[in-house]
């Protein structure tokens, strides 16, 4: 089976997702709204226009 390698950066960063949601999770209180406010924190890839 054969992954293009865009597939594999989009699985990744579904991965990383999942793992910050479960430390969060995991922290107490005092810190815990901290990190939630920090995880609104959104990335946008933009492709440049070719020329």
């Amino acid at each position: 089976l054969s992954h293009r390698p865009l597939s594999r950066g989009r699985s990744y960063i579904r991965y990383s997702q999942i793992c910050a949601q479960a430390v969060r999770a995991a922290m107490k209180p005092q810190y815990k709204a901290e990190a939630e406010r920090a995880a609104v924190a959104t990335v946008k890839t933009v492709k440049p226009k070719k020329e």
